[in-house]
C-alpha cells in the first residue's frame, strides 16, 4: 500500500539513506554533492517501492541530479 508522503518528509528519508544531518538537504541540493552511489540509489528505489508504491527504472534515477529530480521522479510534491 503507497503512503503519501510529503516533499519534507521525502527529504528526511533520503537524509538517512545519505547518512547526512537532518535539515541539510533541499530540492536544489546536487546528488554530486551529497553521498549518493550506488548503494544510496538502490535504498532510494526501495523507498520509493515501499513506501510511496513505485517502481523506479534505475536509469531514470541515474538521469536524476538534484533531490528535487529524485523527488518529482517518485511522485512526491
Amino acid at each position: 500500500p503507497s503512503t503519501a508522503m510529503n516533499q519534507q518528509q521525502f527529504i528526511e528519508e533520503l537524509e538517512n539513506i545519505v547518512m547526512t544531518k537532518k535539515g541539510s538537504l533541499s530540492p536544489d541540493s546536487a546528488l554530486d554533492d551529497i553521498n549518493w552511489d550506488s548503494m544510496a540509489a538502490l535504498e532510494f528505489q526501495a523507498l520509493a517501492d515501499e513506501k510511496l508504491g513505485k517502481t523506479l527504472d534505475p536509469t531514470e534515477i541515474g538521469i536524476c541530479r538534484t533531490v528535487g529530480d529524485l523527488a518529482r521522479l517518485a511522485g512526491v510534491s
